[in-house]
């Protein structure tokens, strides 16, 4: 099992069985990593495609856990099970160039509170460590709080626009 750890968070890599049951069952998936179930899951950006996506992927490359998908777990107390407060994924292994996007979706009540930071940094240099040379976020150009939590972690705007509406941001690994 790949954990990652941060301040507050425990950030678990899904493999394929677990991508699997997200992808199937939320309930099957709550229980599978005894999290607290949650009214509406999957947060934005991600919809029950990328979900499946990510399970397809990992059954394909049965190695590749860590690059399609991670739950992002908060302990709330010792006597409260965790609190899945989003997901996060890489989208698949860096291609060529050493490039990999990153994409997360934190619940709403968890928003504006600092584990979109948190799970971006720590994502990030896992992605690093394992061969990425760039990490890459698309953004909806107008989300000023996602480009903040991108900016607060080191990534910045490259000023292409990729699509109309959205921006991409990116950081680099250290030379």
């Amino acid at each position: 099992m790949l954990i990652l750890s941060t301040g507050r968070l425990a950030l678990l890599a899904l493999d394929h069985e677990l991508a699997a049951l997200q992808a199937g069952s939320r309930t099957a998936f709550f229980n599978a990593i005894a999290v607290t179930h949650e009214p509406v899951w999957p947060p934005a950006p991600f919809e029950p495609g990328a979900l499946e996506w990510a399970a397809s992927h990992l059954a394909h490359d049965p190695e590749g856990q860590g690059w399609y998908g991670w739950a992002l777990l908060a302990n709330e107390g010792e006597r409260a099970p965790p609190r899945l407060v989003g997901i996060a994924a890489l989208i698949g292994r860096p291609d060529d160039d050493g490039d990999v996007e990153l994409a997360f979706g934190l619940l709403p009540e968890f928003r504006g509170r600092g584990y979109g930071g948190e799970t971006v940094g720590a994502l990030a240099t896992w992605a690093f460590a394992n061969g990425a040379r760039r990490v890459i976020a698309h953004l909806d150009a107008e989300d000023s709080g996602a480009a903040h939590t991108l900016a607060r972690v080191g990534f910045a705007d490259t000023r292409e626009q990729p699509y109309p509406g959205v921006a991409r941001w990116a950081l680099s690994a250290a030379a």
